[in-house]
């Protein structure tokens, strides 16, 4: 009965190996599984950024090295250095830009900088600094762009730490004490030297407010002497004696001696014979000298022989033969517009000349004055 009992047992046993390894064998396979999805997963997300990814260029695949250089490691407040920047490519790029004044800020400014190609493919620039720097600093990594198209590659430099350098002796780190203050004299000179400068401006504001407005001279100007037509002159003269109505002896002598007076000035400043200071025969021969028209002559007797026979013979006329004396008048003064006009014009045209003349000799005058004062 035991027999049977051990072998029930040994078979449950090995039931229980087989079930338990088949386990063992299904846990290790799951496992397996997973790790075959999630490496297929990684290798499908590598796969899929790869394809997603832009082509690289060959520029940019191109090996790219940047190298800054100073030969300082410490500055004063105010010192001024070189800095380098060197660019070895192995490829072309569109456009590099180096750093320029923004990029230095805080206690370094930029003064200058100058960019060299030293070879195609390597670009060097050198900056002039200067540090305003009151303690140790660092010179930040400054960037440089190289753009390709539409890719832009940044490079940046080293830090580069810079000291400083006191100009203060070791002795001398620690302030000094204060010197005492010192009491100096009072100083009047100050107060004398204001007194002075305030009496010298009263001065000046009463000598300006009192001051008599300097006559200021007008420059002389030429004035020409106008011309006297004698025509014009002759009939302003007739012309006033219309308007006379002569009554008494006297009115009427007046009347004879104004209207011989009028012919003699007419010839007076036409022909230049002094016929105010000449009896009328005098003036008459010289008339007659200067082969003056007939009917002119005819008429410059018959109003002259009137007037001299009113002025001298104590005759009173009529108003009737005042009014016919002065008709004759007209006629004189017709026949001498009709005579006399282009020995008028001429006396018109040496009178400009004359003028302009005594223009020119004033302008000279004027000019010596000027040069003299």
């Amino acid at each position: 009965m035991g027999l049977p009992i051990y072998s029930a047992a040994l078979q449950g046993n090995q039931l229980y190996n087989r079930w338990t390894g088949t386990y063992l064998d299904t846990v290790l396979i799951i496992k397996y599984m997973v790790a075959i999805y999630n490496l297929r997963f990684t290798v499908f997300i590598a796969l899929l950024s790869l394809w997603l990814a832009p082509p690289l260029s060959n520029n940019s695949r191109a090996q790219t090295t940047i190298n800054e250089y100073t030969a300082v490691d410490s500055l004063s407040v105010g010192d001024t250095f070189d800095f380098s920047i060197t660019l070895d490519r192995e490829g072309e790029f569109d456009k590099i830009i180096f750093p320029d004044t923004s990029s230095f800020a805080g206690a370094i400014e930029m003064r200058s900088r100058t960019q060299f190609k030293p070879s195609a493919y390597k670009d060097s620039i050198h900056y002039r600094l200067q540090s305003f720097a009151t303690s140790d600093t660092v010179l930040p990594a400054l960037p440089v762009h190289l753009i390709n198209g539409q890719d832009t590659t940044t490079l940046y430099t080293n830090s580069i730490p810079i000291g400083f350098r006191t100009v203060l002796a070791k002795d001398d780190d620690a302030f000094r004490p204060l010197k005492p203050i010192f009491d100096f004299a009072v100083a009047w000179w100050p107060y004398i030297l204001g007194f002075l400068l305030l009496c010298a401006a009263a001065y000046i504001l009463y000598r300006y407010f009192t001051r008599e407005e300097p006559v200021t001279e007008e420059p002389p100007i030429f004035a020409p002497t106008p011309f006297v037509n004698p025509l014009s002159e002759l009939r302003n003269d007739i012309t006033a004696l219309e308007d006379r109505h002569p009554q008494s002896k006297e009115e009427f002598k007046d009347f004879y001696i104004e209207l011989g007076d009028a012919i003699r000035r007419y010839f007076e400043e036409l022909h230049q014979i002094p016929a105010m200071e000449s009896t009328s025969g005098e003036i008459l021969q010289k008339l007659r000298q200067k082969a003056i028209d007939n009917r002119l002559l005819e008429d410059t007797r018959a109003v002259l022989r009137e007037a001299d026979i009113v002025k001298f013979a104590n005759f009173t006329p009529s108003t009737d033969q005042a009014q016919q004396a002065l008709r004759k008048a007209h006629d004189f003064l017709d026949r001498a517009e009709e005579i006399d006009s282009p020995r008028v014009e001429q006396l018109e045209r040496n009178h400009q000349q004359k003028m302009e003349q005594h223009r020119e000799q004033f302008q000279r005058q004027q000019a010596k004055k000027e040069a003299y004062s």
